[in-house]
């Protein structure tokens, strides 16, 4: 019997470090693309206040925020990430309020 339950907790434990590694790659892959997303971002930032191209920074600021949206849906507990999507949702709508009002 002993040996029994050792080997359930064995196979149980195989079940479930694959699910583990896909939460903490699922996490990574979303943290390479805010990564890439971010220098993206300070491009784009750049350019708006060299060029007073906001159409730009705000299109980079959407993508980031759908990025992180999907990833929400997947991984709905993930408090940091929601606090995070939170703070992107005013930063965007701060930037369409800055590119409707220049028009």
């Amino acid at each position: 019997r002993a040996g029994s339950s050792l080997a359930m907790g064995f196979v149980l434990s195989m079940v479930a470090f694959p699910a583990l590694s896909w939460q903490l790659g699922d996490r990574q892959a979303y943290n390479n693309k805010m990564a890439l997303l971010n220098v993206m971002l300070e491009g784009a930032k750049q350019r708006a206040v060299d060029t007073d191209d906001l159409q730009t920074l705000c299109l980079v600021m959407s993508i980031g925020n759908d990025v992180t949206e999907r990833y929400l849906q997947e991984h709905s507990g993930d408090q940091q990430i929601e606090q995070r999507l939170k703070g992107m949702r005013n930063d965007f709508t701060s930037c369409l309020g800055l590119l409707y009002n220049a028009q």
